[in-house]
């Protein structure tokens, strides 16, 4: 059974078991009180019985006692006057059977009424021994003795009512009333004790029985009261009778018994549903703070991919400006390199020829980092270890941040490997120690970390362009002044800057972001206003093995040659720039405004006439790659160099150069273009890209 719906039903069935215990225990009372009201009543008929019983017997015992003290001179003289005296007595007092006389010799000398007695005349109660005992003890006493149950002469059992007679202190004989029980017992009780049954016992001997035996079901409801009447001691016993304990017995009990167990399942059931609520109410509670939390991972994951999207588009747009500005620093650069050449002695024109040419190279550099942030410049990936990395930056770093900034190395000895283009990862740190320098003006702690992490679903979700899975982390953190919320949310923007405009160009920050995310990492900043700033780079790791450094192949000492170059490039003013440069060098140049343009050239000649074909990576309709297949089809040993401001195309594999695959980046002069081709010339090899 679920936890749930045992929590819902164990407050309910417990406050149910405690409703029920007390309507049971209320009930119990009840059926108690009701029975020890019953067996009150009962009682109260069972002393009414025997008081009945007491006073009845006297009643009747009296006359015969007047009778017998009249003080009667000879008894046999006034026989028939005392016969008709008891005649008179036993019509007016019912109970006896008869009366007897009785002489001193214990012999019945008359006996009435005769009819049905007639058995008793000429008796000897002597031949009795307990009518002998009763008539002894009758004498001795000069007290009226009754017998316990003696067995009658006309059948039954009855009692003996002996009262002596004396004439002149002298004993005239006795006077003997004879009771029979079936006779005595039920005239004493008539009217007593209606709807109750009651039977009356002479020590075990039952005596008298008005109505069914006592069953055992009874027994509880029987009350006895003992009767004591001269010698006798009976025993009367009463219980109620089946109608009369139902009608006495209240619907009380039974309807608080049955209005318990309904209370108590009111009771349980209200319960239930106040738990059922409280536990929905829990549970809603949850649910909302469940929402809550995903509503809290929604709008992080919506605000990151609003930052994505609009860093994004920045970044299109830089790359845009970057590659169109690149082809203009070509030519510009590249006039100016070919006047500088032709000048002669005039220093002045020379000064401002190489002024030319440092101001592109600035603005090159500055095109680069806009292509960095765009993640649109080409990078040269291998597999490394991260903390050689740092270490090797460690020695450069001292000068760097001065004397008055504290240098912290927390490196994971068991750190992973990485897959990226370690010099731009090295100018990253450097840009990143740069920043954290110059927000610790008055000295401080820097502090470089590096540890494995794991990535889940629920932090890939918060953070743009973070993956699940395995990472390895680089952190820069910072004692300095901080950063609040609003400049941490243009922090990675080109040209976004705190800085005074002469110090920073605002690109440092944007480099970083662009370099790791083309890297297919992801970085994290967290910072507080006076507490410091704290860089966290995560970048995917790899089982890979560490890429052994191929030494550099050494330069050419002889840049010129006398080869033939197919330049295909689409913009008019580059292509020729591109011309004169090799041809200053010897080369003999063929020219292609386009890829169809230049399929159709390598098909018009013979083959073996072009050695190299120039190509750039961007062109309208067949792009470089696209372009360099169908020249390999045409040529297999073709050599191929790629030239471009920015990489947007499968060529160069999003920026990621292919093993063997040659390229130069824009804007280069005519030493950088000579160098570069006769490296590609002289290879025996060439895996295009």
């Amino acid at each position: 059974m679920p936890w749930k719906i045992i929590d819902r039903l164990l407050l309910p069935a417990a406050f149910f078991l405690i409703a029920f215990v007390g309507a049971l225990t209320l009930w119990q009372l009840l059926i108690g009180h009701r029975r020890a009201e019953i067996q009150g009543a009962t009682y109260e008929q069972a002393v009414f019985a025997k008081t009945k019983m007491e006073s009845e017997l006297r009643a009747r015992i009296v006359p015969l006692e007047r009778l017998a003290g009249r003080g009667l001179g000879d008894a046999e003289e006034n026989s028939p006057a005392m016969e008709f005296d008891a005649r008179l007595m036993m019509s007016a007092y019912a109970g006896y059977q008869a009366l007897e006389w009785v002489d001193p010799t214990y012999l019945v000398r008359w006996v009435t009424p005769q009819a049905g007695n007639e058995r008793e005349l000429g008796a000897n109660l002597g031949e009795g021994e307990r009518q002998v005992t009763t008539l002894r003890a009758a004498e001795q006493t000069r007290d009226t003795v009754v017998t316990h149950p003696v067995s009658l002469r006309e059948g039954g059992r009855g009692v003996l009512v002996c009262v002596p007679v004396y004439s002149k202190d002298q004993l005239a004989g006795f006077l003997v009333g004879v009771s029979r029980y079936k006779d005595l017992i039920p005239t004493i009780l008539q009217n007593v004790a209606q709807g109750y049954w009651v039977s009356v016992y002479d020590g075990d001997e039952e005596i008298y029985r008005g109505g069914a035996a006592l069953a055992p079901r009874d027994a509880e409801w029987a009350q006895t009261a003992d009767v004591h009447f001269q010698q006798l001691s009976w025993r009367v016993q009463v219980w109620p009778k089946a109608e009369t304990r139902s009608y006495t017995l209240s619907l009380l009990p039974r309807f608080a018994f049955i209005g318990g167990i309904l209370m108590a399942g009111l009771m349980a059931f209200t319960v239930y549903l106040a738990e059922t609520a409280r536990l929905h109410a829990k549970e809603v509670a949850a649910s909302n703070k469940e929402l809550k939390k995903e509503i809290a991972v929604r709008e992080q994951a919506e605000q990151a991919l609003r930052e994505a999207q609009k860093m994004e588009a920045v970044g299109r747009l830089a790359g845009g400006v970057a590659h169109d500005f690149n082809n203009l620093l070509m030519v510009i650069r590249g006039h100016a390199a070919l006047s500088l050449n032709r000048v002669g002695s005039d220093g002045a024109l020379r000064r401002e020829l190489n002024e030319i040419l440092k101001w592109t190279d600035r603005a090159a550099s500055l095109t680069r980092r806009l292509l960095a942030f765009s993640r649109k410049q080409v990078l040269q990936l291998r597999v490394f270890d991260l903390n050689s990395l740092v270490t090797q930056v460690k020695d450069l770093l001292p000068p760097m941040i001065g004397e008055d900034i504290r240098l912290v190395m927390d490196l994971d000895p068991e750190l992973g490997r990485v897959k990226a283009d370690a010099a731009q990862m090295e100018q990253v740190i450097m840009n990143l120690v740069f920043n954290a320098r110059d927000a610790m003006p008055e000295g401080g702690e820097l502090t470089i970390q590096t540890a494995n992490t794991e990535l889940d679903e629920a932090w890939a979700q918060r953070h743009a362009g973070a993956q699940v899975g395995p990472h390895v982390m680089l952190a820069v953190h910072d004692t300095g002044h901080g950063m609040d919320e609003d400049v941490l949310s243009h922090i990675f923007e080109p040209f976004f800057t705190t800085k005074d405009r002469t110090k920073g160009t605002g690109l440092g920050l944007a480099t970083v972001y662009g370099t790791v995310r083309q890297s297919e990492g992801c970085i994290t900043v967290s910072s507080k206003v006076g507490e410091g700033t704290t860089f966290q780079i995560y970048l995917p790791r790899v089982e890979e093995p560490v890429d052994v450094t191929e030494a550099p192949a050494a330069v050419p000492q002889r840049a010129r040659g006398a080869e033939v170059i197919l330049v295909v490039e689409d913009d008019d003013a580059v292509r020729r720039m591109t011309r004169e440069f090799l041809k200053i060098h010897g080369y003999t140049v063929i020219e292609a405004r386009s890829a169809a343009n230049a399929i159709e050239i390598m098909g018009g000649v013979q083959k073996d006439e072009i050695d190299l074909v120039l190509t750039d990576v961007l062109m309208p309709g067949m792009k470089g790659r696209e372009l360099v297949g169908h020249l390999i089809e045409m040529r297999p040993d073709l050599k191929v160099l790629y030239m471009s401001a920015y990489t947007e195309d499968a060529a160069i594999n999003i920026g990621v150069l292919n093993p063997g695959t040659e390229f130069i980046e824009k804007p280069f002069g005519p030493d950088d273009l000579a160098v570069k081709v006769r490296e590609v010339l002289a290879r025996t090899t060439t895996i295009p890209g």
